[in-house]
């Protein structure tokens, strides 16, 4: 009988683990997951298996992406649109290559089975920046605008250097490295740090003061390669007036204007801190925590080393009366599987909402217009911001109402080595370096469970120090009480710790004169 590939096999990917974090991802064997993250270690079948024995759990965004892979190959056979793109490469990275220019954007089924069936709908995803563009359509309309699609940028792509946006330089110079979509003279934007560049060969290149991670030019960018960067020298410096980012060797995009920053902002960076939308959105928000930022703070979707000092939201202009808001828990602007922080953005609508302002969703921030000049409503609080009353920890995180006991207090007093966990029958879910956090989340996963607050699910304590591998809980390590009953035995011709003392005998057998203590004479 013939042996069925295995769903890995499939995708083309392989197990792998990213840090100290208790999750399972896929990776294709680049070194990154398909989560976007840079991997640890990659893990065989067996380890794998031992690994969600332990209590890990799966990547959900790596296993959508992986689902997709998998049904783009057997799309190839139903559709000539998604066979001419997958044939061009057995992965999506190479695919991201070898369709730059005439399938960077692909027709994907939607449907619980991924089986096509009279009526089913479909989307069109676009294979660089890893989203959908259009969902839930026609298979004929969703070809139709991935073909739309796809000719605009094999046009734009002819035309000259492509601009790619990132959130932070850092980004941006690993998505040079390994995203061949991004092509020699292509140009570079990080907006929040004022940077812009362009590629140089392997080489990502600022033109701008600021250039965060990127490398910097000894000479005149466009002289380099006898001139060969002139149209991409020319218009990262259009671009770099658009957003006001000086430019690197003195020359400033507004003439006679030098502006600097330093220290910290709340609710922004400081170079945003004196925009005007910013200054009115922050009133907007008045009675909510602002992120305490830096320029050079690297904010992230995902983060190995978790910053527990940055939490409460961020606000970017965007231009034209409209900003974009974001919420921050631990240096991250997504919870903890890469989802962003729903809640949390549903308040910061309400409260735009409340001050007047029109609002709009996005995938992990919320959009914010500013209103038409005399709608809005006269603030109730004055325009100071207001520190928070919530008690912290001493990472500046704070409890939630639903927590049980003390975390703050059992922060305070946890060794620099240990850990806090949450825990549930099975044993250590997830472990925190910060016992608040650890809280947080227990309360949070109990409320996801809709579990009674007298009976819930998961608890948070901290990990016994002695035996950091078992990641018990420090009260009532196994081990340690094995530890413990193994001390309490007593010699009797034999080590007796596990058996019970004798009530019909004596243990010793004294002379009827013999006083007390005797026998240690």
């Amino acid at each position: 009988m013939e042996q069925r590939e295995t769903f890995t096999e499939q995708a083309g990917v392989a197990y792998a683990t990213v840090g100290r974090g208790k999750r399972v991802h896929y990776s294709p064997r680049n070194d990154e997951t398909l989560c976007g993250r840079v991997i640890s270690a990659y893990e065989d079948l067996s380890s794998a298996v031992a690994l969600f024995d332990k209590g890990y759990e799966l990547c959900a965004t790596c296993h959508k992406v992986a689902e997709k892979r998998v049904e783009a190959r057997r799309l190839a056979d139903a559709s000539p649109l998604a066979a001419a793109a997958v044939q061009l490469a057995d992965t999506v990275e190479q695919a991201d290559a070898a369709q730059d220019d005439t399938a960077r954007y692909s027709v994907i089924l939607i449907g619980p089975e991924y089986r096509p069936e009279p009526g089913s709908e479909y989307s069109v995803w676009d294979n660089h920046d890893g989203e959908m563009i259009v969902e839930a359509t026609s298979q004929e309309e969703a070809e139709a605008t991935a073909a739309r699609l796809n000719r605009e940028h094999s046009e734009a792509r002819a035309a000259g250097p492509l601009v790619h946006r990132f959130y932070s330089t850092s980004e941006a110079y690993n998505a040079t490295q390994c995203r061949e979509h991004i092509l020699d003279g292509d140009v570079l934007v990080i907006e929040r740090e004022q940077v812009v560049g362009f590629l140089r060969g392997a080489w990502p290149g600022a033109i701008t003061a600021a250039h965060g991670e990127l490398h910097t030019f000894t000479a005149d960018p466009r002289t380099i390669d006898d001139g060969a960067y002139a149209a991409s020298v020319d218009l990262a410096e259009q671009i770099a007036r658009e957003l006001g980012a000086p430019l690197a060797g003195g020359q400033n995009v507004v003439e006679g204007v030098v502006v600097e920053h330093a220290g910290t902002a709340k609710g922004s960076t400081p170079s945003d801190a004196s925009h005007p939308d910013v200054a009115a959105a922050r009133l907007a928000l008045t009675d909510l925590t602002p992120a305490r930022l830096t320029d050079g703070i690297d904010v992230s979707r995902y983060a190995d080393q978790f910053d527990t000092s940055v939490r409460g939201y961020m606000l970017e202009p965007r231009g034209e009366g409209r900003v974009a808001a974001y919420w921050i828990e631990a240096g991250c602007y997504t919870a903890y599987d890469g989802e962003p922080h729903r809640a949390e953005l549903k308040i910061l609508r309400d409260r735009f909402k409340r001050a007047g302002w029109r609002v709009e969703r996005g995938f992990l921030c919320m959009f914010a217009h500013l209103p038409a000049e005399g709608t809005a409503p006269t603030p109730q609080k004055p325009a100071a911001a207001v520190e928070p009353t919530v008690p912290e920890c001493l990472h500046h995180v704070a409890v939630r109402p639903d927590v049980s006991g003390d975390p703050i207090t059992t922060c305070a007093r946890k060794q620099p080595t240990q850990d806090a966990g949450v825990f549930n029958d099975e044993g250590c879910v997830e472990a925190y370096d910060c016992a608040v956090q650890a809280a947080n989340r227990a309360a949070e996963m109990n409320a996801e469970e809709d579990a009674p607050a007298d009976d819930p699910l998961y608890v948070w304590d901290l990990l016994c120090i002695e035996h950091r591998d078992s990641e018990q809980q420090a009260d009532t390590c196994e081990e340690c009480n094995a530890d413990e009953a193994e001390a309490a035995g007593t010699w009797r011709e034999g080590w007796i710790a596990t058996k019970p003392a004798p009530t019909d005998e004596a243990l010793f057998e004294l002379g009827d004169n013999a006083e007390q203590g005797s026998l240690f004479q």
